[in-house]
């Protein structure tokens, strides 16, 4: 094989595709497009959209619940015996005792598990949205309604009660040990169907100073942050302390009028790395601007190990005394495709890397083998992020 020009190709061995692959991987590159879009790493932004205020951060709540009213699409109480125990619970607590419990096999009732954030500064009275999850065998919670739950803080403590009817996109049906199912019957949402209790505290100021905590850390832009800080309002107002926070400090100003008018000064963030990302599980790949293809040679091999099994019956020999047995017959046989070559001209634009590898084509997941090789050999400039 002729070495490939080191200033202007790349060359890529790949085995033989047929045609319907080559409209998938088409889908697929263009996926670059629509995802990475026209957007420059250096278009303005303000300040509030690059960082998060420390002391105000989002809080998670959970809780364990009953929801109620299933058509027959609830827990089978007899294998899940925490829902059974959380009915036992409920009733006795209203004063109802039931003498067997082995009696007890409903199945209108499901085990759920429910989670919501608290935005920053949420007072109690205030309405969050919720998510309600099942932990047992229910098969749908469409049509349920979720009895009244209190929702816990990481501390233990409580600070919202949800309840209220579940909606649920997915549904499922079953007859004859068949089932057919549409999105996720298992999950459900509440909007609106929690209640704070508790105001959770926070602060964001303390002794006149504030701190801003960088959603994607960077040196360059902590840096750029401080110095247009420190334009506006003075020198010494911000300090970069590392390439996530940076340090406000303020000088009589009111403390929401102060970080109001830091958050949505102008900036310039620094460029990000090219960045390439592979969720080798479906076989997509998104890049973004600025990812670059060098020269190099890529092998990738289609070998095929097929096994199969026939059974077949042996039969004794006449006046043998001899019984009738089952014989299972496996053939492995190993086939390897051919392997084509592809001469493809040096890319240095997201476009020209979309086509050079929309001329290999392969099939998604050889495409996440291809692009995980040519990093490995620093062929492809970007940082990839597998998902």
């Amino acid at each position: 094989m002729a070495a490939a020009d080191s200033n202007k190709s790349i060359t890529i061995l790949m085995p033989n595709i047929y045609i319907k692959n080559y409209f998938h991987i088409w889908t697929v590159v263009s996926l670059f497009f629509i995802i990475s879009g026209t957007a420059c790493a250096s278009d303005p932004m303000t300040i509030g959209e690059l960082v998060t205020v420390a002391g105000a951060p989002t809080n998670q709540l959970y809780g364990y619940g009953l929801v109620v009213g299933l058509p027959g699409s609830g827990d089978q109480t007899t294998e899940v015996p925490y829902t059974q125990q959380s009915i036992l619970n409920m009733l006795r607590n209203m004063g109802i005792s039931l003498p067997n419990v082995t009696s007890m096999q409903p199945n209108d009732v499901a085990s759920v598990m429910i989670t919501a954030e608290v935005p920053a500064f949420a007072h109690a009275g205030q309405h969050l949205d919720v998510t309600v999850s099942a932990v047992g065998n229910a098969t749908s919670l469409a049509g349920g309604v979720l009895l009244p739950t209190p929702l816990h803080g990481g501390n233990g403590q409580v600070y919202a009660q949800a309840q209220g009817p579940l909606l649920v996109s997915g549904f499922a049906v079953s007859s004859g040990g068949s089932t057919s199912s549409t999105n996720v019957p298992t999950v459900g949402a509440l909007p609106g169907g929690a209640i704070i209790s508790t105001t959770i505290s926070a602060d964001f100021q303390v002794g006149g100073a504030s701190t801003l905590l960088l959603n994607t850390p960077s040196y360059q832009t902590a840096q750029k942050i401080a110095d247009q800080i420190n334009t506006t309002y003075g020198g010494g107002t911000a300090t970069a302390i590392s390439p996530g926070e940076v340090d406000l400090r303020n000088d009589g100003v009111s403390p929401v009028q102060f970080i109001a008018g830091i958050l949505s000064l102008p900036i310039t963030p620094a460029a990000q790395d090219p960045t390439i990302i592979v969720d080798a599980q479906s076989g997509t790949i998104v890049m973004s601007a600025g990812v670059t293809l060098g020269p190099a040679v890529v092998s990738h091999g289609d070998l095929t190990v097929s096994i199969q099994t026939s059974n077949s019956v042996s039969q004794p020999g006449a006046f043998s005394n001899g019984s009738t047995v089952g014989v299972q017959n496996t053939v492995t046989s190993a086939k390897q495709g051919k392997a084509s070559v592809i001469n493809l001209p040096r890319a240095s634009t997201l476009a020209d890397v979309a086509r050079a590898l929309n001329a290999v084509g392969a099939s998604p997941s050889d495409l996440v083998a291809i692009v995980e090789a040519l990093k490995q050999a620093g062929a492809i400039n970007g940082v990839i992020k597998v998902i």
